[in-house]
């Protein structure tokens, strides 16, 4: 009796943790700090990874940048980050290699005062400029993704 007790629990064990990582295992996610408040952050798809700033450590925050980011860089004052759109949530998040845009986030809010910190999308020569006239353009693109899948 003692050894079908034992087996039983160990079934009912085992039943239970596939059934809790089951419910769980049906979205992956994953994320990384970057500085401070910034997160880069993926839900489901890395295809959907997005910058977000966290409310105040709420594991709760606010996309600032959309999917899809593939390379950032940071020094103190500043966020760089390359961009491929995509086609969004409801097509499945399909990146557009075709097209990269660029951003720069002003983390202590030095340059905008605003809510909205972020000079969004550039294009490769605005954004080697902006880089220019900021002083930020030794910041290296050191957190790097596949630019596709």
């Amino acid at each position: 009796n003692a050894k079908k007790m034992k087996y039983f629990i160990r079934i009912l064990i085992l039943f239970i943790s596939i059934s809790v990582t089951g419910c769980f295992g049906l979205f992956d996610s994953g994320s990384e700090r970057i500085i401070g408040d910034y997160f880069l952050i993926w839900i489901d798809l890395p295809e959907n990874q997005r910058i977000i700033k966290e409310f105040d450590n709420s594991g709760g925050g606010e996309s600032v940048v959309p999917a899809y980011i593939y390379s950032v860089g940071h020094n103190e004052d500043f966020i760089i980050a390359k961009q491929h759109p995509t086609s969004g949530f409801e097509s499945g998040y399909k990146i557009n290699d075709k097209i990269t845009n660029y951003y720069i986030i002003d983390v202590k809010h030095k340059i905008i005062k605003s809510d909205k910190n972020i000079f969004v999308p550039l294009k490769k020569d605005a954004f080697d400029n902006m880089r220019k006239d900021l002083n930020i353009d030794t910041i290296d693109f050191d957190m790097n993704y596949p630019d596709k899948y």
